[in-house]
């Protein structure tokens, strides 16, 4: 399992057991994502999500969930492209 993909399975688990997180806490897990997805779309994407880190303070675990299935998608796109 490389890097990426057990942050994410780490992320993934604590979205499922909580309902929210604090901004500090998502922005810390996308800043160790950020230095492990290389560029691309996967890089932009996470850039964005540290954008609103700055601008609200919860984010809900659905809302972790969706990113995370974006972030996979992207992953999987630029390695099968």
């Amino acid at each position: 399992m490389n890097e990426t993909t057990q942050i994410i399975e780490q992320l993934r688990a604590s979205a499922a057991d909580q309902a929210y997180f604090s901004a500090s806490r998502v922005q810390s897990s996308l800043f160790d994502l950020y230095g492990v997805v290389g560029d691309g779309e996967a890089k932009r994407l996470v850039e964005t999500w540290l954008t609103l880190t700055i601008q609200r303070d919860l984010f809900s675990g659905v809302e972790l969930l969706e990113l995370l299935d974006d972030l996979e998608g992207h992953l999987t796109t630029s390695i099968s492209g």
